[in-house]
């Protein structure tokens, strides 16, 4: 299940309907810049036309409407930096449809002779039910990307094919095909029996809670979430021995910090765990006593009007304000010296 792509504004949708019929699947800074200039015309000397465009170009991408390069490939000439380059991305051309019936289907995939599929998907229902009537039933349960390399020849097709057609509990199952789900592992520690889960953006700042958070506390595992890679290993929070009841995040107060506990969130959901929270009173800290940087590449507006709402009220307003005037802070200010300072205030996690 994907995610609903924002409503996009007036600009933002206007630079799309341009894209729909631009003749190539790149376009260069320099056309994008043109392409700005005749929705918003004002901008054409004004300071903050580069601005302008990265929020633009932020409301494009998390409308899928295009990539964006490479860190490498920007022009940082002046600020904010701007990609050199950005891709539309295009959806593929409509496969074309043939029926599944007249295929000596296995009677677990009778229901198959009634659909209308693509010639790829119906070489992968083949490969299946080649699979079963091979005693596929009866093979041991596998790690989901090896059976799909033994039936596909693709380790990650069968990930594509979930949640399409083909996936029912009365069609195709993970089950039926006898694999399991593997989610990325993360490092954590225990440190008490809470159901309580917090993870932390940087390995540093992760040795000095677990060092430091009180043991009776409401936290009884600290997890190490490796920057973004956490987007990714959010759902091996399923495979602890304790199911947590609360997830609480913290990390950098930038907007890669803020971007991982927000992507994250969604997919704990998804796997049935619960949704990724601030931890308040660590942001709280940080604000107080951490001092802000300049950051290389201040973000748009738009990125921190749509990433600040996940903070906390008590902080959302000062971080928001932090974050537009081009800085961030290192959750590194929150160490172990403070920490033992304020000891009181980590039993309010």
């Amino acid at each position: 299940m994907s995610e609903p792509a924002p409503a996009l504004g007036v600009t933002a949708a206007a630079l799309a309907r341009e894209l729909g019929s631009w003749p190539r699947r790149q376009l260069q800074l320099g056309e994008l810049q043109a392409l700005l200039l005749t929705t918003e015309p004002a901008l054409e000397h004004a300071p903050e036309r580069r601005a302008r465009l990265r929020e633009v170009l932020d409301e494009l991408v998390d409308a899928g409407l295009v990539e964006l390069p490479s860190k490498r490939s920007y022009d940082r000439s002046a600020k904010p930096a701007l990609p050199r380059f950005v891709r539309i991305d295009r959806p593929a051309p409509t496969p074309r449809r043939v029926s599944g019936a007249g295929v000596a289907w296995r009677p677990e995939l009778a229901w198959a002779a009634e659909l209308s599929l693509d010639e790829r998907t119906l070489s992968d229902l083949r490969a299946v039910n080649a699979f079963l009537r091979d005693g596929g039933g009866e093979r041991p349960v596998v790690p989901l990307r090896e059976r799909s390399l033994q039936l596909f020849g693709h380790e990650k097709r069968l990930e594509a094919l979930i949640g399409g057609q083909l996936f029912f509990p009365d069609r195709l199952t993970l089950e039926r095909l006898r694999c399991e789900e593997i989610h990325p592992p993360f490092v954590f520690e225990t440190i008490g029996a809470a159901p309580g889960v917090l993870v932390v953006e940087n390995h540093h700042t992760f040795v000095s809670l677990c060092r430091k958070l009180p043991r009776e506390g409401s936290v009884g595992v600290v997890v190490y979430g490796a920057g973004a890679h956490f987007k990714g290993s959010v759902t091996y929070l399923a495979d602890l021995p304790i199911r947590p009841r609360q997830v609480l995040y913290f990390g950098d107060l930038d907007i890669d910090g803020l971007d991982i506990p927000v992507h994250a969130s969604l997919l704990a959901a998804r796997a049935g765990v619960p949704a990724v929270e601030p931890a308040t009173v660590l942001y709280e800290l940080l604000l107080a006593h951490g001092r802000p940087a300049p950051t290389d590449n201040p973000p748009s507006r738009y990125r921190v009007r749509n990433l600040t709402p996940w903070l906390p009220d008590d902080v959302r307003s000062a971080s928001a304000a932090l974050l537009e005037d081009g800085k961030r802070i290192a959750q590194e200010w929150v160490g172990t010296e403070l920490l033992a300072e304020c000891r009181d205030l980590l039993w309010l996690l």
